[in-house]
């Protein structure tokens, strides 16, 4: 048994913190916490001493890829990296990447889309105890129609590259892509709803457009939740998520462009907002490093000003929000606790911030019963911080503060 002393306990909830708290792990699983007069620490027993600091659930980061670095282009970019990196080593690359945002205090993550299924099987070699690695949700390949957001032509028409992505066309080409994604083990379905037209000719007004029709759609959600799976969609703004949400879909990945009426019809059907707002940042800093055009820098640009708002209306509606960064694109890995001093500069309390990184996180991951929150009976995800992340929600940013992590009770730092 483990009992950790809490100088100051942040349980995920949003209610008041409780000082002087103690946590009693019991192998995997919290068994008691509470005010440290009223829980006995019983004798003989390893204590953590974390007086003085403050004590939170694992975070979740929502919307990553495993399998990229991320950061400024590397090695020719992403398209050239698809024929010049073996899937063996993005399995190899994804153990060192989760890894950064297990120390980071992110002790679960959901992958949504990486080639060959490299991600199934890193959740499975973390799960059986071969590699350390965080909690994986994972999407394997994600789904797309043919010359779509995940299908662009990069290469010569005698040049094929296998595995990268799920491509269908129709309601039953893409049922049947779905039904591959749950044969070979993943834990979710990614589809592209309504995409960026920065990659793409700039004669739309808008700078979105939709990809899947409302029939594929229904489709894909239909099989996913069959099949006991929740579906996430990469989209941007318009129809496309009208749609989507109509079909059944649960989660808007990005969502730069939400309407009021898109929000309310996000709370009324249950669907989660993820809003991944530091990938944007990012990407805005690094400049030419990453690799744009100008018509996609101009993109960029109109995206910068228009997720504030986008946040704001889904807030206001009511929509539950979780945080996910984008880590493996323009973010890296284990830089995944800036989405929450993004959530924070767009309107959130520290608190409600911590909340997005936890409790609804875990929610929106299908996870609620096992993590998210400290209560008896949970994983003892816990991270502890050297400073209150309260009064400055960027203290989790910082490497030396975070103090220790512990996945299931045991320590990772």
């Amino acid at each position: 048994m483990l009992a950790i002393l809490a100088g100051r306990l942040i349980d995920g909830n949003g209610g008041t913190p409780l000082p002087d708290a103690v946590i009693l792990v019991d192998g995997e699983r919290i068994a008691q916490v509470g005010p440290a007069a009223q829980v006995a620490v019983p004798p003989d027993v390893e204590v953590f001493d974390a007086t003085g600091k403050t004590v939170l659930p694992g975070l979740i980061d929502a919307h990553v890829h495993i399998h990229s670095q991320g950061g400024p282009v590397r090695g020719g970019g992403y398209a050239v990296n698809q024929v010049t990196v073996s899937q063996a080593t993005h399995a190899i690359r994804g153990a060192a990447y989760g890894l950064l945002a297990l120390q980071a205090g992110f002790t679960t993550l959901r992958s949504v889309s990486s080639p060959g299924y490299v991600d199934v099987a890193l959740r499975d070699a973390i799960n059986e105890g071969v590699v350390p690695g965080p909690r994986l949700k994972v999407s394997g390949q994600g789904l797309t129609i043919s010359g779509g957001h995940m299908d662009k032509t990069a290469w010569p028409l005698e040049v094929t590259v296998a595995g990268r992505t799920g491509v269908g066309d129709g309601p039953w080409e893409l049922r049947r892509a779905a039904r591959m994604q749950i044969k070979y083990g993943v834990d979710l379905i990614k589809i592209n709803a309504a995409v960026s037209r920065y990659s793409l000719d700039y004669r739309y007004v808008e700078p979105y457009h939709q990809e899947m029709t409302y029939e594929e759609m229904a489709a894909i959600c239909e099989e996913a939740h069959w099949a006991g799976r929740r579906v996430a969609a990469h989209a941007h703004g318009g129809q496309g998520i009208t749609d989507a949400v109509r079909a059944g879909l649960d989660s808007v990945e990005h969502g730069v462009w939400l309407t009021e009426a898109q929000c309310e019809l996000m709370a009324e059907r249950s669907t989660f907002y993820v809003p991944t707002l530091a990938v944007h940042t990012r990407g805005w800093e690094l400049g030419e490093a990453t690799g744009m055009t100008p018509a996609s820098r101009n993109w960029l640009a109109q995206v910068i000003d228009a997720r504030w708002v986008s946040l704001e209306r889904a807030r206001k509606a009511g929509v539950k929000i979780a945080t996910g960064t984008d880590a493996g694109f323009w973010m890296c890995h284990g830089e995944n606790a800036q989405e929450l001093a993004e959530l924070v500069h767009g309107g959130f309390t520290p608190m409600e911030a911590i909340v997005a990184a936890t409790r609804t996180g875990a929610e929106c991951l299908d996870m609620s019963r096992e993590i998210g929150t400290i209560e008896v009976g949970k994983y003892a995800d816990l991270v502890v911080v050297d400073g209150d992340p309260l009064a400055d929600i960027r203290v989790l940013q910082a490497g030396k503060r975070i103090v220790q992590v512990f996945k299931s009770g045991h320590k990772v730092k």
